[in-house]
């Protein structure tokens, strides 16, 4: 291993949606950070060349693309010619599954993360969902509140810019909006329809982030502007290090991405944001003998409680001449939403707990509606992450063993997805087609669909790229992983703040919150905890 460095004052891992947004904390907070991340520096002229092809990849490319070393980011519905480039090659980022299990791992390691192909979706989480226990009746209650959250929700919104409108709907709270996002007449007709026929379902504008041209994050370049952030790139975290006597983090070690050579850098906090998945695996590589079961371990719920979105969509026609040119600014700007349907499953007979929002986009510059419904997954024991004990990457770490499957609950809920989401187009004036159902795929024949779909029609775990949970938050040591700061029980200068401190999947995109939770663990760490670190 090569010889330590100074101590900094923090050490943050990944730099996408939770990387970017604590090292913009903790640099404005006066601490010197260093950024590590897996992946390599953005090469602008190549990662974004206005002359990439533009659109959706036909299976053809998606087979030449599998067979040159990414026969699982192929399966994601963003990669493209245009998209290729942020998504990781499988060949030397395995990871394994249970047989019968299929889970799809969508992994970006780049400067940003898996920023470069977010569609920029999003809504809030609100109580229904944070204190779903108490609130519904169902699910779990988180250790923390909407009104612990909402403060810095605004302080995202307000930074990064976030398109919608006022609409008073309980279960998608209002924001700090710049305007609605800019809508279809014909969407702007199913807007109103709906709300019309079918009065328990509201619609709304999506809740798009302003898109950035600027390639490299928006909270990078503030930490930047401090002058307190250092940058590593291709620098991939194996373990954190461990004092043990205390049993805190003292750095991490990380190998060189080009060189394979092992490397420690060291710092008071810790904060993973590496991605639910990755920084679980972490976690589990960090054994000792303070910590036996990894880092976070004693509990017995590291890597626990995984889950993804329950994805389901549906397609149709609609007439040439309500198709209105894309929006879009670029060929990087993937937001393809325009209106929003929060959950309204409250309000339904159902057979499940929980409930689905809907994404929808009508007419954007091509004659076809799309619907895209997420819904939430209950969290539950057996879906999990943990170390394969034979496979390794190319750089000798464990690979990530993912057991996770859809449930009975989660099965009975796209069958209730697959009736309403007609119902939903039929009021709104559209006619389903379902020979467009997975149009965006350009999937031409039925026996390459099980690559992408289960045989009950929803996409197959991982697929939403919403992954959450394996480190929970909790109210107690012994059922949780971090308690409601993000701050690990079993070693209190290590941070997770990504989808991993997640306690259930919610409905909504998970991003925002993901960054809210971020900037309220790095604000408790700046002002209340740096102080006290020995």
């Amino acid at each position: 291993m090569g010889n330590s460095e100074s101590t900094y004052d923090a050490i943050v891992v990944g730099s996408g949606a939770a990387g970017s947004w604590a090292v913009k904390e903790l640099t404005e907070g006066g601490l010197k950070v260093v950024l590590l991340e897996a992946g390599r520096n953005l090469d602008i002229a190549h990662d974004f060349a206005a002359d990439r092809e533009v659109g959706v990849m036909g299976i053809a490319g998606r087979v030449k693309s599998a067979i040159q070393g990414q026969p699982v980011q192929a399966r994601c519905a963003s990669f493209s010619e245009t998209t290729k480039q942020f998504y990781v090659s499988d060949k030397e980022n395995p990871y394994t599954t249970v047989r019968g299990n299929t889970f799809l791992w969508f992994r970006g390691r780049q400067l940003g993360g898996r920023l470069h192909t977010w569609w920029r979706h999003a809504p809030r989480m609100s109580n229904y969902e944070l204190k779903a226990a108490s609130v519904r009746g169902d699910g779990l209650d988180w250790p923390l509140s909407y009104e612990d959250l909402a403060p810095y929700y605004d302080v995202v919104e307000r930074t990064l810019g976030v398109h919608g409108k006022a609409a008073g709907i309980p279960n998608c709270p209002d924001g700090q909006f710049i305007g609605p996002e800019k809508t279809t007449k014909i969407e702007e007709a199913f807007l109103a329809n709906v709300e019309q026929r079918l009065p328990n379902v509201r619609v709304t504008y999506a809740r798009n982030i302003k898109y950035d041209s600027n390639r490299v994050p928006l909270p990078v370049r503030l930490a930047l502007a401090t002058g307190r952030l250092e940058v590593r790139t291709d620098a991939i975290v194996s373990r954190l290090l461990i004092d043990e006597r205390s049993g805190k983090a003292t750095g991490v070690e990380y190998i060189e991405r080009l060189t394979k050579n092992a490397r420690a850098v060291h710092g008071r906090v810790v904060v993973l944001c590496a991605s639910a998945i990755e920084s679980v695996r972490i976690l589990l590589n960090s054994k000792s003998a303070k910590h036996p079961s990894g880092v976070g371990g004693s509990s017995g719920q590291l890597g626990r409680y995984l889950c993804d979105h329950i994805a389901y969509a549906q397609a149709g026609a609609v007439s040439e001449k309500d198709v209105e040119p894309a929006v879009n600014e670029d060929g990087f700007d993937f937001a393809g939403t325009g209106l929003y349907i929060p959950s309204f499953c409250e309000k339904e007979s159902k057979n499940f707990p929980g409930g689905y929002g809907v994404q929808l986009a009508i007419g954007r510059g091509t004659p076809v509606w799309a619907m895209g419904a997420y819904g939430e997954m209950q969290p539950r024991y057996e879906n999990h992450v943990s170390l394969d004990p034979t496979v390794k990457d190319a750089w000798g770490i464990p690979a990530a063993r993912i057991e996770c499957s859809h449930s009975e609950d989660d099965v009975k809920m796209v069958a209730h997805m697959k009736r309403k989401l007609p119902e939903i187009a039929a009021a709104g004036g559209l006619q389903l087609d379902k020979n467009l159902d997975v149009g965006r795929w350009n999937i031409p024949r039925r026996r390459f669909r099980s690559l992408f779909l289960a045989d009950y029609g929803a996409s197959w775990p991982g697929a939403a790229i919403h992954e959450t949970g394996g480190a929970r938050m909790g109210d107690r040591p012994d059922n949780s992983v971090l308690n409601s700061w993000g701050q690990c029980w079993d070693a209190d200068n290590v941070f997770v703040t990504d989808g991993a401190c997640f306690v259930s999947a919610g409905f909504q995109n998970p991003t925002l919150t993901i960054m809210a939770l971020t900037v309220r663990a790095c604000r408790f760490i700046v002002g209340d905890y740096a102080k006290r670190v020995d």
